[in-house]
């Protein structure tokens, strides 16, 4: 239930801003790059690898460097770094964690007008997994590295031509194998972001 109110709690912020912002008229605009580091908290479904295993929440940190397409600024590319820390096995009879670092290249449509800048996007890369895990079938401790897809949505906010800040939900998700059998093992992830952007 606290997973979903988060989600439509930041779709909603999104949404408002987008239809209550008002176009301005700002100085000169930066250049179409943009570099940005962003964290924030990280909201976990259960693991899944035959059985349900509930994880605690956890946060995160990362980079990106970005392109807003001169010739139509609604589509803006990202390349981006994503660390989730350790997220503990949250169940009865479990003890462990699990963490991940993503790379992740992300297209976004963006609204351009204005100092209020609301989006969706979508990415997909490459995910590397750590699951550290004692339980009835055993214990795991291994790495794997994955596909992985994330789906976005959030606003930016302009503060001065070179500056400006962030918010944003990501749901993330990838499958990996674990263990000396190999089964799947699939996360997802609810994160709710807040960053700053340098334009140039």
């Amino acid at each position: 239930m606290k997973k979903t109110f988060s989600c439509v709690l930041v779709l909603a912020l999104s949404g408002m801003l987008f239809f209550t912002s008002v176009p301005s008229v700002t100085a000169a605009e930066a250049g179409p790059f943009y570099v940005g580091v962003f964290g924030g908290y990280v909201i976990p479904d259960d693991l899944e690898n035959g059985a349900k295993i509930s994880l605690d929440s956890s946060w995160a940190l990362g980079v990106k460097g970005g392109y807003i397409f001169p010739t139509s600024k609604w589509l803006a590319v990202e390349l981006e770094y994503a660390y989730l820390a350790e997220q503990d096995l949250d169940q009865t009879g479990y003890a462990g964690d699990f963490k991940s670092s993503n790379l992740m290249l992300n297209f976004v449509l963006r609204y351009p007008e204005g100092r209020i800048h609301p989006y969706i996007g979508g990415g997909i890369g490459w995910s590397w997994g750590e699951l550290n895990a004692t339980g009835p079938a055993g214990t795991v401790d291994d790495t794997d590295n994955a596909l992985a897809w994330q789906l976005m949505a959030g606003a930016n906010f302009e503060i001065t031509r070179e500056w400006s800040a962030e918010l944003s939900y990501r749901h993330l998700r990838a499958e990996y194998e674990f263990g000396s059998g190999g089964s799947d093992t699939t996360t997802a992830n609810h994160i709710i972001m807040l960053g700053v952007n340098f334009h140039f």
